[in-house]
């Protein structure tokens, strides 16, 4: 399977880093704006945190994300990432037995 910024560790992803500074010491001349950019970019969208709604719509316990997540709503209890790995959320039966109301 080909890795992809979206399926590296971030151990991996740090060591793609590293390994691009050492490798770019050796250029003659600037990094590439674009690469820089893109770089740039990915490391702060890792930084910044992922948002969940928990809402009470007609008496169901619903999961909700932003448009521009990297998570996705699979199922009213669980959330897939990026690179494919589920999140569960177990609601406490308190909270399931307000739902039920």
């Amino acid at each position: 399977m080909n890795k992809t910024l979206d399926t590296l560790s971030d151990a991996e992803f740090e060591a793609m880093i590293e390994q691009h500074i050492t490798q770019s010491a050796q250029w003659e001349g600037d990094l590439p704006l674009d690469t820089l950019l893109e770089t740039w970019e990915e490391i702060e969208r890792r930084k910044a945190p992922l948002r969940v709604q928990v809402r009470l719509i007609d008496g169901v316990l619903t999961l909700e994300t932003p448009l521009e997540s990297p998570l996705a709503v699979r199922a009213p209890d669980t959330l897939v990432l990026e690179d494919g790995s589920e999140l569960v959320v177990e609601f406490e039966p308190s909270l399931r037995s307000l739902a039920n109301v």
